[in-house]
């Protein structure tokens, strides 16, 4: 009944119940496999080792890869979907196991798997970092079997390439910033000394066998924490990841399209930080990406610098579009949009954020100057309704959808004369009433189903009552003797 309710009221079930075709994001995967085992094969056969032992490894690295391939597809179906972040994904993995092959070779704890773990858990998602730590973990173990290490070496260096990624990962859970990315490098380091260390204990070894793997260990560890923070940005530029480190330096205020905001449109400055807080929680109550949400509402009218005074709420007196037909403040005022887009395209914004900018009017009316034309229009005349269209197209992720319906609601909320809280919810109710039943519906094409709209509207009717709370009056202190 429920799967029912939802197909009934979105026209388009592919955007309500499907999902995007994980097949690409599949075949990635297996050709990371293939590549890994390719040079895993070669420094066997370069190792003297047999067929039998060949066959062994690879079904251990196919048994990990595939553990790692279905966790993704089964719970993260999203990142599988996405190319961009699974090829991300599969390269940064693929590179380190290449690189471990090498590595390990000169001593059984050296080993590049953390900076893969490390890469992914910023730049993709925590979960699949942890578990991406099992290939490289098997990679680790079958080359220091065949580097003439003890025959301890093996399962000690692929339970610390595990516990020390699960470290790390735990570490950057609590705050993912450049800085930190070192500490947690540090921290992984220490338990991974600590868990190779067990495990050669465990097995009857002599301290003095293996001092120097714990050296080659930690300092491996330390590298790739700071290799980590350099090479962020190059794969950022590479893959277009909008990574949590990148966003919020995105949002810092030393950010020049926000200072100019700040200071050139201060009133569209004050519209995007409420935007913005209905944005995020509504976001966060369904499960989107938050802090993208967050990012592209703070950013979605920087178009509005062009012409700051175009907008009501930028004007201080007189209005100029008393003095402009309908048809050029139609004009100027749909400009922002694009405007918006050329400005982050300039400043390289992530795609992800410059994309939810675009569409965040979709290809609606501006109602206000089409009613305007039609009202001044003489006799017979037909106002054409696509030059007052914005020229973009529907929203089509949930967080684009979410900014349309936070922007419109903010906007209509603020239009109203000291509105109390059921006038706000009704307010609220009917903008996304009609962004979602009207007559090419802005939500037609986004992923939102019945359920998840009606969240985001309980959320920011949440959002509005704490944004709007009341204060105590203060008396005249003109009758009060105070200091």
């Amino acid at each position: 009944m429920k799967k029912r309710e939802e197909t009934e009221l979105n026209p388009n079930p592919a955007a309500s119940g499907g999902s995007p075709s994980a097949a690409p994001g599949v075949l990635i995967l297996i050709g990371a496999y293939v590549i890994s085992a390719a040079g895993l094969l070669w420094h066997l056969l370069a190792s003297g080792r047999g067929a039998y032992s060949a066959v062994g490894a690879l079904t251990m690295l196919l048994m990990a890869h595939a553990a790692f391939g279905l966790y993704l597809v089964i719970k993260h179906r999203d990142l599988v979907s996405g190319v961009k972040q699974i090829l991300f994904i599969s390269v940064v993995m693929v590179l380190m196991e290449l690189t471990g092959i090498v590595t390990a070779r000169i001593d059984a704890g050296f080993t590049p798997a953390l900076l893969a773990v490390l890469l992914i858990a910023i730049m993709a998602n925590e979960k699949a970092a942890m578990l991406a730590a099992l290939p490289l973990a098997v990679t680790a173990g079958i080359v220091s079997a065949t580097g003439g290490f003890s025959t301890s070496a093996p399962a000690a260096s692929a339970f610390a390439v595990l516990i020390s990624s699960l470290t790390a990962t735990y570490a950057l859970h609590m705050r993912k910033t450049r800085a930190s990315t070192v500490v947690a490098a540090f921290l992984a380091g220490i338990a991974g000394v600590v868990t190779f260390t067990a495990a050669m204990l465990f097995s009857g070894e002599l301290f003095t066998d293996y001092w120097a793997s714990l050296l080659w260990l930690l300092g491996s560890c330390i590298v790739c924490g700071v290799l980590t923070v350099g090479l962020m940005p190059i794969f950022e530029s590479i893959f277009d990841i909008a990574s949590e480190a990148r966003l919020n330096e995105l949002m810092s205020n030393d950010n020049k399209l926000l200072k100019r905001l700040m200071t050139e449109a201060p009133g569209t400055y004050h519209h995007s930080l409420l935007t913005a807080s209905l944005a995020e929680a509504a976001a966060e109550s369904i499960g989107a990406d938050a802090l993208l949400t967050r990012t592209a509402a703070m950013f979605h009218d920087v178009g509005k610098l062009r012409c700051p005074a175009c907008f009501k709420e930028n004007q201080r007196g007189a209005n100029m579009h008393d003095e402009l037909d309908p048809y050029e403040s139609a004009k100027r005022i749909i400009a922002h949009q694009q405007d918006g887009v050329t400005l982050l395209e300039k400043a390289k914004f992530p795609k992800d954020v410059i994309r939810i900018v675009g569409q965040h009017h979709g290809d609606s009316v501006m109602v206000y100057f089409y009613d305007k034309a039609v009202k001044q229009a003489k006799e017979g005349e037909k106002v054409d309704e696509s030059l007052f269209r914005y020229p973009a197209k529907k929203p089509d992720t949930k967080e684009a959808a979410i900014l349309l319906l936070a922007d419109c609601c903010e906007a209509a909320v603020r239009s109203m004369n000291n509105p109390t809280n059921e006038e706000i919810g009704a307010k609220v109710r009917e903008v996304i009433t009609h962004k979602w039943d009207k007559r090419g519906s802005m939500l037609w094409d986004s992923p939102l189903s019945f359920v998840e709209i009606k969240k985001i509207e309980e959320s920011f009717l949440e959002t509005f009552s704490a944004l709007r709370h009341e204060r105590v009056e203060y008396p005249d202190l003109e009758e009060i003797d105070v200091r």
